[in-house]
């Protein structure tokens, strides 16, 4: 997943801006014209994710950089992950935006991973997303991260695709079959339409009026069997193509749980916002 590196450029720039706006007063007591090399090392086990922008961020500060280490490649403490040759000042500068990306980046692709090895070991072909449960400003990078970890990136923003939601269904007094009839109207046939249900009958409903794509949302492990051996009985699922993606409160501990119902598609909201496996990253001088 190649990210447009002018986007990229411009949103490490305003992150520096952001960190030092006018001057790093703290590196003053280095001389200007010091020359250094370093290194950032790795204080515990993962998966490396970040180093592209890591790359882009350093060269808009002039520092040579070598990587040792590619994205997704497998990491232990003790580890480099790359060196740094330049002015000392400009090191200093990117020091701290450079950690902060690239252990947070980090931790997503590990946590990724570490759900994927769940459904692998499972046997299952499902696929696994996160959703728009993002940070201002970072959602580029942290579903990046999750592309590098072998998951699924969903939606980037609110123009990808239809997702109706039981907000939206409020306005129409729950009526499925109406708002789906509705926004099959306003939506151009090149996007696909995806609903939320709550309950297992719903999803009949749902399949019958035009849904791509249908989310069990915060259903118990018994009631995503129950919808989706309604809907396989049906078989609207086959003939009409239908996707079924599970979300809601799932994690690391319960997600085995879901997995016997045979989804197409489950998506974790902790992957991005709430990381399970930090990684600790540091920045060295030689």
């Amino acid at each position: 997943m190649n990210l447009n590196k002018i986007r990229v450029e411009e949103i490490l720039k305003k992150f520096l801006e952001e960190d030092c706006y006018f001057n790093d007063i703290s590196s003053e007591v280095i001389p200007e014209n010091s020359l250094n090399t370093a290194k950032i090392i790795s204080k515990s086990s993962g998966y490396i994710s970040g180093l592209e922008e890591a790359t882009v961020l350093f060269k808009l500060l002039n520092i040579k950089i070598i990587l040792h280490k590619k994205d997704g490649e497998k990491i232990k403490s003790g580890d480099i992950i790359l060196r740094l040759e330049g002015n000392t000042r400009n090191i200093l500068l990117g020091e701290r935006l450079a950690l902060n990306l690239l252990t947070h980046m980090s931790a997503i692709t590990t946590t990724t991973k570490k759900f994927l090895d769940i459904i692998h070991n499972s046997g299952k072909k499902i696929i696994l997303s996160c959703t728009r449960k993002t940070l201002p400003g970072l959602r580029i990078f942290q579903k990046k991260a999750v592309h590098i970890g072998g998951g699924d990136t969903h939606r980037f923003s609110l123009d990808d695709m239809v997702l109706l939601k039981d907000t939206h269904l409020k306005y129409y007094d729950g009526n499925i079959e109406k708002i789906l009839k509705v926004t099959r109207q306003k939506v151009s046939y090149s996007k696909k339409i995806e609903i939320e249900i709550e309950k297992v009958e719903d999803i009949i409903i749902a399949a019958k009026n035009g849904a791509d794509i249908i989310m069990c949302d915060n259903m118990t492990p018994e009631n995503v069997k129950k919808s989706i051996e309604l809907l396989e009985q049906s078989n609207l699922r086959k003939n009409k193509n239908i996707l079924v993606e599970v979300s809601g409160g799932i994690t690391l501990d319960n997600i085995h749980e879901y997995l016997d119902s045979s989804p197409d598609i489950i998506s974790v909201g902790d992957i991005t916002s709430f990381p399970s496996t930090k990684i600790d990253l540091s920045l060295r001088f030689d």
